[in-house]
């Protein structure tokens, strides 16, 4: 899925990053180290029950306690806590684990920290891409996140090739178009689905006679 924004561009490094340091053992709260639900009150209804979040995530990817701990840098002991519900985490302890776990804290706990309704969210972008193609942007509260629609009519395209931070991907809902990344041309049949890195130039077209509608994300904010 392609994007109106010329300005921002820089290459990514898609590979993912993960590093260990010493982690001091828990100390006395301050500021600093305080958990991240202390403002609202301890485990209110509605925030995400940490530790069950970090055992399901560990579970599926194969990991011991032991494993996880290390990549993180903090004790085994201590994250067994935590997953047992035992001890609290902190904010920078919990983005250690996060990212061990190849996310950031907020798509790890899945949401935002404090929102447990769901929420109807308005577009950031709704307009025209080009004769013919209808384009909205929907941000994702809580995270960096953009849902992305577009409806091309036939024989109708974008008109720019851009390039921006992040990694974008798409999924053909209806009828077929082509992706054009650094000028090569890709064709996506209704059903499939691609990712593709959003620093490299890209575009879409349709070249049918029929209506085509591609929905999909990035993962940098850009709208």
């Amino acid at each position: 899925m392609t994007d109106i924004s010329p300005k921002r561009k820089r290459r990514e490094d898609l590979a993912p990053v993960a590093y260990a340091r010493p982690v001091a053992q828990e100390a006395e709260r301050t500021p600093e180290t305080e958990p991240f639900w202390a403002e609202s009150g301890a485990m209110s209804t509605g925030v995400p029950q940490v530790g069950d979040v970090i055992r399901r995530l560990r579970v599926q990817r194969g990991l011991s306690v032991r494993a996880l701990a290390a990549s993180a840098g903090i004790s085994a002991s201590f994250l067994g806590a935590v997953e047992r519900g035992e001890s609290d985490i902190a904010l920078g302890r919990l983005a250690l684990v996060a990212q061990a776990l190849g996310h950031d804290v907020a798509s790890l706990l899945g949401y935002s920290l404090r929102q447990s309704t769901p929420r109807f969210v308005e577009p950031a972008t709704r307009g025209s891409r080009g004769a013919g193609v209808e384009f909205s942007a929907f941000r994702v509260p809580g995270s960096n996140l953009e849902l992305l629609v577009a409806f091309f009519a036939p024989r109708s395209s974008f008109d720019d090739s851009i390039t921006h931070a992040g990694i974008d991907v798409a999924y053909m809902a209806q009828g077929e178009l082509v992706l054009v990344v650094d000028g090569v041309d890709h064709l996506l049949a209704e059903g499939s689905c691609v990712v593709w890195p959003s620093s490299h130039p890209h575009t879409m077209r349709n070249d049918s006679d029929m209506p085509a509608i591609a929905v999909g994300f990035t993962t940098e904010t850009v709208y």
